[in-house]
């Protein structure tokens, strides 16, 4: 996964959290959008961080009134592993 992070939030390109959502569409086979320009994305240091604005939902305004689904990934070294998954209604 090639990932472009704001070096302005001092995140370990190696080791970090990536929370991604998107408009979730009920006949859509392939539910994990990382590379999809149209998800937006938030990069965390920390795991309590990430998990706070995962259960958050209003993290992401621009999504707001429709249904999301949102991920937790642990980005470890260029390895995704989806850690909590949600849709939020």
């Amino acid at each position: 996964m090639n990932v472009a992070i704001d070096s302005e939030k001092n995140v370990d390109t190696d080791d970090y959290f990536l929370l991604t959502a998107g408009v979730w569409n009920s006949k859509t086979e392939d539910y994990s959008a990382i590379e999809d320009s149209a998800t937006s994305q938030k990069y965390f240091n920390n795991f309590p961080d990430a998990e706070k604005s995962f259960q958050n939902c209003d993290a992401f305004p621009e999504l707001k009134g429709k249904d999301i689904k949102l991920d937790l990934i642990h980005v470890r070294f260029g390895i995704n592993r989806f850690l909590l998954s949600r849709i939020v209604i």
